[in-house]
């Protein structure tokens, strides 16, 4: 049977690019449709570049799907403390969260911003709080049942051995890309044979500018390379390090040195210089 043939209660986690809207795509192909009880779910933070989002509407206009699109909308238990199960004793943050459309969703990143300062500190390599918060306990607070489907490729086996078959807050991730063995050239093919697609770059299957557009996880020349592109873009974040200072999203350099540097003549080496997979991203 196709694993795409998802044949129970589930949520289809949508990130907005291309691996993800191939996965739905086969999703729907293979099932003639969604089941009444599966929801593919968009969580907005309101940093996605607009081709996103512009992408996440045409899919659903072009395919006839609903797509909830969802919103962090503050704590709603800041700091309760868990008594039971594997969190007993320690204090885990819920949020709350809005569905929203695409033409109320947030663009000038005010979810994010909003978590950012209840936690008075901005996200970082440790504590990546940004996405738990702003989008897998979203997807999994309006996902039915217990299973949470995943656009991860078959070329991607380091995230999928991570994530597949694995359960987190109960509820299980399923990648049905990995199963099929599908690789980025395959999504490439895929998007080149359709009448619309991501309107962002495909570097070699990878999208720089995808989903929060100058996110800490990114590598550092891709940052700096990115606010030479576009340096409006990197006054959001300088912004919300400084409303948390001295906190900053690396330890290495902030937002303000990225803007520096995109400016900067002098040749420098970026060393070890590696993006880093995040959930929000495919």
């Amino acid at each position: 049977m196709s694993p795409y043939n998802i044949n129970e209660p589930c949520g289809i986690s949508f990130s907005g690019g291309r691996s993800s809207g191939y996965m739905l795509y086969k999703i729907l192909e293979a099932q003639g449709g969604l089941r009444d009880d599966q929801r593919v779910i968009f969580a907005n933070t309101g940093k996605e570049m607009p081709q996103t989002l512009d992408f996440v509407y045409r899919c659903s206009q072009e395919w006839g799907v609903d797509i909830t699109w969802i919103e962090y909308d503050g704590e709603k238990y800041p700091g309760v403390v868990y008594d039971k199960g594997k969190h007993k004793g320690k204090q885990i943050r819920e949020g709350k969260y809005r569905e929203v459309s695409y033409e109320t969703a947030s663009r000038n990143g005010e979810p994010f911003m909003r978590l950012i300062k209840e936690r008075g500190m901005a996200p970082n390599l440790v504590a990546r709080f940004c996405t738990v918060a702003l989008k897998i306990r979203g997807i999994h607070t309006m996902a039915p049942g217990n299973l949470q489907v995943i656009g991860i490729r078959g070329d991607e086996k380091r995230r999928a051995l991570k994530l597949h078959g694995q359960v987190s807050d109960g509820r299980e991730s399923y990648c049905p890309m990995w199963l099929a063995k599908v690789t980025k050239e395959d999504v490439k093919k895929f998007w080149d044979s359709q009448s619309f697609d991501l309107e962002l770059p495909n570097n070699d299957g990878t999208t720089d500018w995808g989903n929060c557009d100058l996110c800490y996880l990114k590598a550092r020349s891709k940052r700096v390379s990115l606010v030479q592109q576009r340096p409006d873009l990197v006054q959001w974040w300088i912004d919300a390090e400084e409303a948390v200072a001295p906190s900053v999203f690396r330890k290495d350099d902030s937002y303000r040195q990225i803007a520096s540097d995109a400016v900067s003549t002098v040749p420098f080496d970026f060393g070890i210089d590696e993006t880093i997979p995040c959930f929000c991203g495919d």
